[in-house]
């Protein structure tokens, strides 16, 4: 009986699901997966239906539910919020079966290889040129951007977007559903509360542990 062939779905289609199309390509011409983009799936009031990304159909929640609710496939979420990141995942786990969540990591991302070095969930997507050290902890569904560093001994809970040009230096705890924004630098030691949002080019010098939104150097709370 021939096996069934897993397909590959990206949901999104803006700038992030772009990305992960990209890299997903990427990871499949350096032949370490398979996980190549055959459809987008895109909200039912998404005026983008009909259209594609590089040659790959945009296709509609409920076509996606109707032909492909039970087959084996993987699911890449494109999108950078974490709120509506989350609310996808929701949606596929309860109305979907055969659903997998693989992690992508771009070959050019530097990190220690030896066993439980780096420990990651499921769904998280590693793009190009970061550098993850030590003895890091990263949870499900966490996009890291480009160009990024992540220093020892590091938690990053589920649901976390880092942009890019972000540093985080060693001993971070970053909590669950926090968005940190473009050229941010973290100092060590420091704890960020879940639903956190750091601007973009902030300098945390100490924990932000109320939810809210900090900018500047040093980072303040505005509100």
């Amino acid at each position: 009986m021939k096996k069934e062939k897993i397909l590959n779905f990206i949901f999104g289609a803006s700038g992030s699901a772009k990305e992960v199309d990209w890299l997903t390509d990427d990871i499949f011409r350096a032949g370490i997966s398979d996980f190549r983009t055959n459809f987008f799936v895109v909200e039912n009031n998404s005026q983008l239906i009909g259209g594609n990304i590089n040659t790959k159909p945009i296709i509609l929640e409920d076509i996606f539910l109707e032909r492909y609710k039970n087959r084996s496939k993987n699911c890449f979420i494109g999108i950078g919020s974490p709120g509506i990141r989350s609310k996808i995942v929701d949606f596929l786990r309860r109305n979907t079966s055969n659903s997998y969540f693989p992690n992508i990591i771009h070959p050019s991302v530097d990190f220690d290889r030896r066993k439980d070095k780096i420990i990651m969930g499921e769904g998280s997507i590693i793009c190009a040129k970061n550098v993850l050290t030590t003895d890091i902890k990263i949870g499900n569904f966490v996009h890291v951007n480009i160009d990024c560093t992540v220093g020892h001994d590091c938690i990053i809970e589920d649901y976390v977007t880092i942009s890019p040009g972000v540093n985080i230096s060693g001993n971070v705890i970053i909590e669950e559903a926090v968005f940190i924004g473009t050229g941010v630098n973290i100092l060590e030691n420091l704890r960020i509360a879940s639903g956190c949002k750091i601007g973009a080019g902030a300098t945390l010098i100490k924990s932000a542990l109320e939810p809210g939104t900090y900018v500047g150097i040093p980072a303040v709370k505005i509100k």
